[in-house]
């Protein structure tokens, strides 16, 4: 069984619901009425990863040895990678979709 996690649009109170099969999501705070938003959060099991997803910033060889690749904005509307696998070269302007 899930558990979400809940930001309230009116006050930011935070909250966690253990959902069971088909029940209904909660649509109001508890503490002032407001309407929830559902947040996105990673699964347990991502959290734990060899603690790599605990830390703030990564080296170039740590994001590649996960199988990972970084690129970074080159300022004319082209990406080029830093780390990890894939081309050397990504053009915005021609990108699928």
């Amino acid at each position: 069984m899930p558990i979400f996690e809940y930001r309230c649009e009116a006050c930011g109170e935070l909250l966690e619901v253990l959902v069971r099969g088909a029940a209904a999501e909660p649509a109001l705070c508890a503490a002032c009425g407001g309407k929830l938003t559902r947040l996105l959060s990673l699964p347990a099991d991502l959290k734990r990863m060899d603690g790599f997803f605990h830390k703030d910033n990564f080296s170039d060889s740590e994001i590649a040895s996960k199988g990972l690749t970084k690129y970074v904005n080159r300022g004319d509307g082209t990406y080029e990678k830093a780390a990890g696998t894939g081309p050397s070269i990504l053009d915005r302007n021609k990108l699928p979709g």
